[in-house]
């Protein structure tokens, strides 16, 4: 076996269909086919089966790809530091939404001015699928919230957040979940660092929240809130991207759930040199409170 078996594995096995592999790889699909086919007969074992349109791995399959991950991700670090010592070249890099539009912009232009060949690809999501991404090897590294004790991670934190409640215009002062009890709630989708500190609130003062309404950014929260739909919970940075304040209340969020740390993370063994600069311009305080 050799690393471009290891590559079709892993772009069959994420994308699902021999075409998609094949424009992954820039192959034409019949030799994805056909290396596949080699390897299941040199392996004597089937790796994939086919349900409707769709490759799935079997058991085998799946302990293949696990190990083919581990190998590329050693072949490219190896590269990276033999080839690329010095920043430079294509930077995946995953950030909270409210993280993306506040505090990012400056050390990334920073980032820009100190090593023009660095390309950023920046992916906003929530916490859990930023996680997710980064142990699955589709990021550098991330900046995500209450980052959970993992072996395979390394990490430094760079800021504190301090959460704050938002509702409507002339809504009464909150001081307890208790006052929330027929608001709904403007969220983001399950795994958000920010909703779990919300809901954590609502049930450690044993209430169930009234309902939850799922947003896909922090404009699309304070423009529902503005608007009289619920009432959210944000970060204060967000607050000096909102032009119409006098639109909204806003609440201390009496919890210790109140503030938070966001850290950087990545792949244990995996620091590349576009991570390190981005942690020495980090390190040296630029963009930050």
């Amino acid at each position: 076996m050799d690393v471009a078996d290891f590559r079709t594995i892993i772009a069959l096995a994420e994308t699902g269909t021999i075409t998609a592999a094949a424009k992954v790889l820039c192959r034409v699909p019949s030799a994805i086919t056909t290396r596949v086919q080699n390897l299941e007969s040199q392996l004597g074992t089937t790796l994939f089966v086919k349900s409707g349109r769709r490759f799935l791995l079997t058991s085998e399959g799946q302990v293949l790809y696990d190990n083919a991950l581990k190998i590329i991700e050693l072949v490219t670090l190896a590269e990276q530091q033999m080839v690329r010592p010095v920043p430079g070249g294509r930077f995946r890099l995953g950030a909270l939404d409210s993280m993306a539009a506040t505090r990012l912009p400056e050390p990334l232009a920073h980032l820009y001015q100190q090593h023009q060949s660095v390309s950023v690809d920046l992916v906003t999501g929530i916490s859990r699928t930023l996680l997710d991404a980064v142990l699955s090897h589709e990021l550098d590294a991330a900046f995500i919230a209450d980052a959970p004790d993992d072996d395979r991670l390394e990490r430094i934190a760079v800021y504190k957040e301090e959460l704050v409640i938002i509702a409507a215009a002339n809504f009464p002062p909150i001081r307890s979940a208790a006052d929330l009890t027929h608001i709904t709630l403007l969220v983001f989708s399950d795994g958000c660092s920010y909703r779990d500190r919300l809901t954590t609130w609502f049930r450690e003062a044993g209430i169930r929240p009234y309902r939850l309404a799922e947003m896909s950014s922090y404009h699309a929260i304070l423009g529902g809130v503005s608007a009289g739909m619920g009432a959210g919970v944000i970060p204060t940075t967000i607050l000096d991207t909102f032009p119409t304040q006098e639109l909204i209340t806003i609440h201390p969020f009496e919890s210790e759930n109140s503030h938070i740390t966001t850290e950087l993370i990545w792949r244990k063994g995996g620091l590349t040199a576009n991570t390190r600069a981005l942690i020495d311009i980090l390190s040296s305080n630029v963009g930050s409170t």
